[in-house]
């Protein structure tokens, strides 16, 4: 089995932490009244300049790689495009207890996945510890309150289906790609993608965000980048079962953050559910895959 060093906890510790806070900032935007789609087009304007500036170094490797491999990274970006457009739209017509769930349901498909690319099986002690995580997210992010079927769920699980395969699919290239490459188009193509298909979903607007809200289009911004960039780096060192089941715990960080930042304060039941996901996050870390 494989265990998690220090090095790969903290790159988990990076992206859970950051993600948690990254979705409490886009909460207080819009919450602001930004419009979900322009925030979304705003934060890639600036999201694919800096993760070009920042890797500009790995440019140059970009001409040595092979074709197949240029095709993978491709692949990688337009998944990830969906997958961010299926969440927004999805998140439309559903409620925000069922989106804020299912989109988590990642490492459940991340399992099968991870078996027909990685021919990779999962210990039993691993999966029950995932499932600990998953449950406990469940309580602290719907408060044990009954889901009920939206219209807008297949798409939130559709979502979850291709990050999952994102995620799987960017271990198996990294055999032969530098990570910092597969990281750079995992944020350059799939923000290229949302800059030249947003406009046809949105009319009027679509630098509203930008306009009226740049704080929090930067420090979006940077939140992905970090979030993204550990992401990667913990599949990299630990795959994507571990790492998307850590990134579970960034509900954790959520409801810490929105506590300190807008006042909402846990109920008994979700502190259940907080302590659930320490837990399962212990086992895990214990276990490994």
């Amino acid at each position: 089995m494989k265990k998690i060093d220090k090095t790969a906890f903290i790159y988990l510790l990076g992206t859970s932490l950051s993600y948690g806070l990254f979705i409490v900032i886009q909460k207080m935007g819009l919450n602001a009244g930004l419009e979900p789609l322009s925030f979304i087009f705003s934060r890639s304007i600036i999201i694919v300049p800096i993760s070009l500036l920042l890797f500009s170094s790995r440019l140059k490797q970009i001409k040595l790689t092979k074709k197949s491999d240029i095709r993978n990274l491709l692949i990688i970006g337009i998944v990830s495009a969906i997958a961010i457009l299926g969440t927004v739209i999805g998140q439309k017509f559903t409620t925000a207890i069922n989106a804020g769930f299912l989109i988590r349901l990642t490492p459940l498909f991340v399992i099968p996945f991870a078996y027909l690319l990685l021919k990779k099986k999962y210990p039993r002690e691993s999966i029950l510890s995932m499932f600990l995580i998953l449950i406990g997210t469940l309580i602290l992010t719907t408060n044990a309150q009954l889901i009920v079927p939206q219209l807008g769920d297949l798409l939130i699980i559709f979502a979850a289906v291709a990050v999952a395969f994102q995620n799987v699919f960017a271990k198996s290239i990294m055999k032969n790609v530098n990570r910092d490459i597969v990281i750079l188009f995992r944020l350059c193509a799939s923000g290229i993608l949302l800059i030249i298909f947003i406009p046809f979903l949105l009319s009027g607007q679509i630098l509203d965000a930008l306009w009226n809200g740049l704080n929090f289009v930067i420090i979006t911004a940077f939140l992905y980048l970090v979030s993204v960039f550990s992401q990667y780096r913990a599949i990299d060192l630990v795959g994507p079962f571990i790492t998307t089941s850590f990134f579970l715990i960034g509900s954790l960080f959520s409801a810490f953050f929105a506590y300190i930042l807008l006042g909402e304060a846990l109920t008994l039941i979700q502190w259940i559910g907080a302590v659930g996901i320490i837990v399962g996050g212990y086992l895990l870390a214990k276990v490994g895959d």
